[in-house]
C-alpha cells in the first residue's frame, strides 16, 4: 500500500538507526532486538522481533519506579506485544480444536465458555478469531510481530466476512492488516468498509439484505440500577424511531420546544402520558427542568411501560403470554425488606441486584407470591402454591428457582427460557414422577438443543442442587444454585428495628 489511509498515526518513538544498532549490539539478557536504541534508555522501541518469553523476561526485570517516562511507555507497549503474541498462540490451539476430530464437534464454543468461565458470546469471539487466522495466516504473523492486537484482528475478520470471493477477501485482509498498525479499531472499521465498497460495489444491495436479517435488540447491565438498550436496525427504521422519541420528548427540528437553557432544559408541551400517547393536557406548556436526553429517555420508557400496564400493543393486539402467564416484571424481595425491617437488596429478573428502596417501590402494585429459601445460604426451597393472587404453577416454581438458564455461565433470564426435563421424559412412566421441580430446569433455546442433541449430558445433584453438565470432551462442570436474596446473617444491621406494619387480612404469609 503506497499511501497511508487518513488518520494513520506515526510516532517519533521509532528512530531511523534502530535496525542498525540492534545488529551491532548484543543484549546481556536476551536477543539484540531487546537492546535500547538510546544509551539512556532501559528498553527498545516496541514491537520488536522477539518471543513472548524473551520480552516478558526482560520487562519483568525492570522496576517501574527506576525508569523514566519513555521507558514506562515502552513497558506498556512491550506487554501489549506479549498479549498479542499470546493471542496468536491461543488462536493456534483453538484452531487445532476446530480442525482436528477431538470429539467436540460444533461444541467448541460451549466447551471454552465453561472451561474459561465466560459467556458463550465471548467464546464465539475466540473461536471465530482462531478460524479467521487459520484462513489468513498473515493475521497471526501480525499478532506475533506486535503490529496488530486482538481487537484489530477481530475488526478485520468481522468487516471482511461480507466478501464472498476468497481472493478478494484475502486482498482486503492484507491491505487492512498493513493499515491497522497506525489506525485505531474504529478508524480501521471505516477504512475497511471503504475498501469493501471499492472492490465489490455490485453486491452491496445483497449485503444490505443480509445485514437486515441481523437486526436485534440487546439489554446491557450497568451499575447503580441502570441499564442500556441497544437496537440494531435498518438505517431508515432507526432514524424513524429516534424521530418519534424526539417528538414524544417535545423536541422537534433539532431544538427543544420553547426557550431552552444551555443545558437543554426549558418549556415543554407536556410530552407523552404513561401509555406513550398524548394526554388531554398535552397542548399545555409547562416548565420542564429535564434535559433533552432525560426527556428522550423518559418518553422511550413510557411507551413500553404503557404496553406492560395495558397488556396490549399500540395497535390493540394483546401482548403474548409466557409460560401461560401475562408478561410482566419480576421482582424478588425479602419479607423483612418489603416490610421495612432491613435494607437488603432485591432482585430484578433479567437485570440483577437492585437497592431495597427501588425493590419496595416496584413491589407496591405487584402480585405477591411466597418463596421459601434456605436461611443458611438463601437458595430456593419452594415456591408457595397459595398466593395473594392466583396463577402459581410448577413452571413458575422452576423459573423462580433457576433465575437464569441452568447451563454454566449462561445469563439468559429464566422467564425467557424453555422448561426442560433433566432426565428425559419417559412416556411409559407416570408423569407425576417425572414432571417435578427436581427433574425440571430452565434452559435457553441454544442449550436446550445442545442437551437434546446429546452433545452435552445434564443432571441435578439432589443434595447440593447443582446443575451438573458433562461436555463431549468428558469434562464435568457444575453450576450452583443462585441465591434468591442476601441472608440477613451476612450483613450487620445497626440501630433499632423499625415498627412492623399490621399484616393484611389474608391467608397468605408475608411475601418472600
Amino acid at each position: 500500500m503506497t499511501d497511508a489511509p487518513g488518520g494513520f498515526v506515526t510516532s517519533s518513538r521509532r528512530t531511523v538507526d534502530a535496525a542498525s544498532r540492534r545488529t551491532t549490539l548484543q543484549a546481556p539478557n536476551g536477543p539484540a532486538a531487546l537492546v535500547p536504541e538510546w544509551p539512556d534508555r532501559a528498553l527498545p522501541t516496541f514491537p520488536v522481533p522477539a518471543s513472548a518469553a524473551e520480552i516478558a523476561g526482560r520487562l519483568a526485570q525492570i522496576e517501574v519506579a527506576d525508569v523514566g517516562a519513555f521507558d514506562l511507555v515502552e513497558m506498556a507497549a512491550g506487554w501489549a506485544q506479549v498479549i498479542a503474541i499470546a493471542t496468536a498462540y491461543q488462536a493456534q490451539a483453538v484452531g487445532e480444536m476446530l480442525a482436528r476430530d477431538t470429539g467436540l464437534g460444533d461444541g467448541v464454543d460451549d466447551e471454552l465458555a465453561c472451561a474459561l468461565v465466560m459467556t458463550g458470546r465471548s467464546a464465539q469471539i475466540i473461536t471465530s478469531r482462531a478460524a479467521g487466522i487459520g484462513e489468513h495466516p498473515l493475521l497471526g504473523d501480525a499478532l506475533r510481530a506486535g503490529t496488530l492486537d486482538a481487537r484489530k484482528v477481530d475488526v478485520i475478520l468481522e468487516e471482511t466476512v461480507v466478501l464472498d470471493d476468497a481472493d478478494t477477501r484475502a486482498e482486503v485482509v492484507a491491505l487492512a492488516a498493513e493499515a491497522g498498525a497506525g489506525l485505531t479499531a474504529p478508524q480501521l472499521v471505516r477504512h475497511i468498509r471503504r475498501l469493501v465498497l471499492t472492490v465489490d460495489p455490485a453486491s452491496s444491495k445483497e449485503r444490505a439484505k443480509r445485514a437486515r436479517r441481523e437486526r436485534s435488540v440487546e439489554l446491557k447491565w450497568i451499575n447503580d440500577s441502570m441499564a442500556s438498550i441497544s437496537a440494531l436496525l435498518p438505517a431508515a427504521d432507526a432514524v424513524a424511531a429516534f424521530t418519534a422519541i424526539d417528538a414524544l420528548a417535545g423536541h422537534v427540528g433539532g431544538g427543544s420546544c420553547g426557550v431552552a437553557g444551555a443545558n437543554g432544559t426549558g418549556w415543554s408541551n407536556g410530552g407523552a402520558d404513561a401509555d406513550g400517547t398524548a394526554g388531554a393536557d398535552s397542548a399545555r406548556w409547562v416548565r420542564d427542568d429535564r434535559t433533552i436526553d432525560q426527556r428522550r429517555a423518559d418518553a422511550f420508557a413510557a411507551v413500553f411501560n404503557g404496553i406492560l400496564d395495558s397488556g396490549r400493543t399500540p395497535d390493540g393486539t394483546p401482548v403474548p403470554t409466557r409460560h401461560g402467564k401475562r408478561t410482566s416484571l419480576q421482582v424478588t424481595v425479602g419479607a423483612g425488606t418489603l416490610l421495612g425491617l432491613d435494607d437488603l437488596p432485591g432482585e430484578l429478573a433479567g437485570y440483577g441486584p437492585i437497592p431495597a428502596d427501588l425493590a419496595r417501590e416496584l413491589a407496591q402494585d405487584a402480585t405477591w407470591r411466597r418463596i421459601l429459601t434456605d436461611p443458611s445460604d438463601d437458595t430456593f426451597v419452594e415456591r408457595g402454591r397459595v398466593t395473594y393472587r392466583p396463577g402459581a404453577d410448577l413452571s413458575g416454581t422452576v423459573l423462580a428457582r433457576d433465575v437464569t438458564c441452568a447451563f454454566p455461565g449462561c445469563q439468559q433470564p429464566a422467564r425467557r427460557c424453555e422448561i426442560d426435563h433433566v432426565e428425559p421424559f419417559d412416556p411409559d412412566r407416570p408423569a407425576e414422577h417425572q414432571t417435578t421441580a427436581r427433574n425440571l430446569q430452565a434452559l435457553c433455546k441454544h442449550h436446550h438443543q445442545l442437551k437434546t442433541r446429546k452433545r452435552w449430558n445434564a443432571s441435578r445433584d439432589p443434595v447440593t442442587g447443582n446443575a451438573v453438565w458433562t461436555s463431549p470432551a468428558g469434562i464435568t462442570y457444575a453450576r450452583s444454585p443462585i441465591p434468591i436474596h442476601l441472608s440477613p446473617a451476612q450483613l450487620q444491621h445497626v440501630g433499632p428495628p423499625r415498627p412492623v406494619p399490621p399484616r393484611p387480612d389474608t391467608d397468605d404469609p408475608p411475601p418472600f
